[in-house]
């Protein structure tokens, strides 16, 4: 197993309290292989990859759990040991390339400066293959590009040249924070082609973080589903869209426009929004918005449970029968 994720817990300490973002989640992803998760804004999705590569800003800190990548706990590796992993052996493409990019050095300075800190070329080599890296992402004349600037191109472009900065040390993880927000539909399904082949030709792992099931559908093996820093549902994509067992994964599901259905239908909507991780509700956490609740859900919280088959769900109604 690549990477295995027990009982993480990253919690924010703040004036208005402690914010819980991300609560005994565990999970497991192998070479080869592509985990999607998937809820809402304020789920704890980004947080949670923010957790693996060790970059929690303040006033955060993971506070408990393991996360053993290639066989080493990367919570007891010094500074200095994660570093030579980050951009190496694992690598994050981020949600925003608008803001990850650095504006003031050139699209090659900012590639090559991992192959320069961790493979060890020279200012040429490094240069050479940042060209190639951006050829390999899809962005024409190459040659040219690497010497301008990120004002200079588009949010497609900056958004490849961010994965070609992750798979520039061909990593064996890569975790993608919505690769694909804000792109039009055509950029977007040549990323996702993009990121495919790198999985098959390299054998790279991959966790996909994304808003669109759409996307999970067509690119995860096994699906996430997190909500207010839990993870509520887990299992292989097809057992998920088959039979969803959470009533918010439900909830997710019936909100996508279906264009088969040749009746126009007005959208289903899961009712209110998440709630602030400082302000959680009693019991389980989705139960203000569920249409299942009962008297239980509103007292007390259910454990994380294999229904059958490694299909997890976290809820105390057995949604098939209502």
């Amino acid at each position: 197993m690549l990477l295995s994720v027990n009982k993480l817990k990253t919690h924010f300490f703040t004036p208005e309290g402690v914010i819980r973002a991300v609560d005994n989640v565990s999970f497991k992803i192998d070479k080869g292989r592509v985990l999607g998760i998937v809820g809402e804004s304020g789920c704890g999705k980004s947080v949670t990859a923010l957790s693996l590569m060790r970059l929690v800003p303040q006033p955060g800190r993971i506070i408990a759990g393991e996360i053993f990548f290639d066989g080493r706990d990367l919570l007891k590796l010094d500074n200095e040991e994660i570093r030579k992993l980050r951009g190496n052996r694992m690598a994050m493409v981020f949600q925003d390339p608008m803001t990850s990019l650095n504006p003031v050095f050139t699209i090659g300075n900012q590639i090559s400066e991992a192959l320069r800190v961790h493979k060890g070329l020279n200012r040429s080599e490094a240069i050479n293959k940042a060209q190639f890296l951006l050829q390999r992402v899809g962005i024409p004349d190459p040659s040219r590009r690497v010497m301008e600037y990120p004002h200079q191109m588009s949010g497609g472009m900056k958004q490849r040249v961010m994965i070609a900065m992750a798979i520039s040390c061909d990593p064996s993880l890569i975790i993608a924070d919505e690769p694909t927000t804000a792109l039009d539909v055509t950029i977007q399904a040549q990323i996702l082609r993009l990121l495919r082949e790198l999985i098959k030709t390299s054998n790279t792992a991959l966790i996909l973080i994304s808003h669109d099931l759409g996307v999970i559908a067509e690119m995860a093996d096994e699906v996430a589903i997190m909500y207010a820093g839990k993870i509520v549902e887990q299992t292989n994509t097809s057992e998920l869209f088959a039979s969803p067992l959470h009533p918010y994964t439900i909830g997710l599901l019936q909100s996508i426009p279906r264009g088969e259905e040749k009746k126009k239908k007005r959208l289903q909507t899961i009712e209110g929004s998440v709630p602030r991780l400082s302000e959680l509700p009693e019991g389980c956490m989705f139960n203000p918005r569920c249409k299942y609740v009962i008297d239980r859900c509103r007292r007390e919280e259910p454990d994380l449970i294999d229904s059958g088959d490694g299909h997890l769900v976290r809820c105390w109604v057995d949604v098939k029968k209502q």
